[in-house]
């Protein structure tokens, strides 16, 4: 199977956000799920097996049949959740609106992606290097003082050597949160860079390149991994925005006056029945379905 280039990768990002295409494509994709599930089947089993160990004559075609056989058994990735090989020797990986992925590195690195998002990974003999394209990912950095690991956001760069930190890519800056070990922040501009040593340590870099560092709540900031979202006095608007990248579902705040208004509580990503119960409950709000969005409003 050749190689995919990363030309043809963003050809195909810019294909799936055209109208219409995202649905043809969300259709391929359910397609593609039900087909893995009859890797478990044992005739098709069977039929891979013989297949593999049938010797080779000097010609060889391919049969459609056969390639509906190992499509079905999972040996030929084609969709969401396939492993998308890069000319130079890298790996692209991408999620969905309320997807999360965890991805082994060869390394013996954990990387768990978040909601919409997307990185490529390359391993070389001297550098790890990942692209965060965009959304959000937590990095289990497997220590190698011969190979530093470093994760690209936009013009920001983090290098660790073994070590645990989020990284977020926000439209106008990048946000990196350090959970374990040291990473050095640095936005690749001329500006000073940031070193963040101790858990719950947390660098902000804007879009003009300027770090600055404050204390977060580290269970907050990292609970996304294991699927859940933790409000601590956190202002509605932002409590809203958090809970709509979990779901195709948009909530709409129809009275601005509660934008700031304090919100504390701990949902599960993607539930959005209870979080809008949970709020509709505390600020007296009425919720309204339009089509795709839930307009919560005291009317």
């Amino acid at each position: 199977m050749r190689s995919v280039t990363t030309d043809e990768l963003e050809a195909f990002y810019s294909w799936r956000r055209q109208p219409g295409n995202a649905d043809r494509y969300a259709r391929t994709e359910a397609l593609w799920r039900e087909s893995r599930a009859l890797g478990d089947d044992p005739e098709i089993a069977t039929a891979v097996r013989e297949a593999l160990g049938r010797p080779r004559t000097a010609r060889s075609f391919w049969h459609p049949s056969r390639r509906m056989v190992l499509a079905g058994a999972g040996l030929v990735p084609f969709a969401v959740g396939a492993t998308w090989l890069l000319r130079e020797g890298g790996r692209a990986y991408e999620t969905a609106t309320g997807e999360q992925l965890m991805v082994a590195l060869s390394d013996g690195s954990r990387i768990r992606l978040n909601t919409d998002s997307a990185l490529r990974v390359l391993l070389g003999h001297k550098v790890r290097r990942v692209t965060l394209d965009r959304g959000q990912a937590f990095f289990q950095v497997k220590h190698d003082p011969e190979r530093p690991f470093e994760v690209r956001s936009g013009q920001v760069a983090v290098r660790a050597l073994g070590t645990e930190f989020d990284v977020r890519m926000a439209p106008e800056q990048v946000l990196v949160v350090l959970a374990e070990g040291a990473v050095a922040v640095d936005p690749s501009n001329g500006k000073a860079p940031a070193r963040l040593s101790t858990p719950g340590q947390a660098a902000i870099v804007g879009a003009d390149g300027t770090v600055a560092t404050k204390r977060v709540d580290l269970e907050a900031a990292t609970c996304w991994t294991s699927g859940r979202l933790i409000f601590r006095a956190t202002p509605l608007e932002q409590a809203i925005a958090e809970a709509n990248r979990y779901s195709t579902r948009r909530i709409e705040l129809g009275d601005p006056g509660l934008a700031q208004a304090k919100v504390d509580g701990t949902f599960e990503t993607g539930d959005m029945d209870s979080f809008i119960a949970a709020v509709s409950a505390l600020f007296s709000l009425k919720a309204k379905t339009v089509e795709n969005k839930i307009l919560l409003s005291r009317s």
